[in-house]
């Protein structure tokens, strides 16, 4: 378990989704796309807060996600299938995808072992995320 700032431990649903509007590509950014940043795990404790973010989102015509994954500890199968029912309804509703990137190794593994590699695209880093989120 992570620790808080207030010096406690924090409880196992504990996830951080941060969308990032700073980055070197927020000028190349449609309105219809959204880059965010998860810190923590995306658990059975933590994938409605990850779904319901991504959701809010969907509601404002966002359909073009970029998900850094560089924080993000650890993912089960509920992660997993918040990400798969996400991706289910983006492309059924808008044509949308979710494009994954600086995804750790161990993580990765989970993402090749699943097969979910071949529905959600992963890329190293943020430039090529865009690359293949324009292209």
């Amino acid at each position: 378990m992570q620790n808080t700032n207030s010096g406690g431990i924090a409880s196992k649903d504990e996830l951080m989704v941060q969308e990032i509007t700073d980055s070197h590509v927020a000028g190349v950014l449609k309105k219809n796309m959204a880059i965010l940043k998860t810190t923590g795990e995306i658990s059975l404790f933590s994938a409605k807060k990850f779904k319901e973010a991504m959701t809010d989102r969907i509601e404002n015509g966002v359909n073009i996600f970029l998900v850094d994954l560089s924080t993000t500890t650890h993912i089960d199968s509920s992660g997993l299938a918040a990400f798969i029912s996400t991706q289910a309804r983006l492309f059924k509703e808008a044509q949308g995808k979710i494009i994954i990137f600086n995804v750790p190794m161990h993580l990765q593994k989970i993402f090749e072992l699943t097969r979910l590699d071949k529905l959600i695209g992963i890329t190293l880093d943020l430039d090529a995320a865009m690359d293949k989120a324009i292209s």
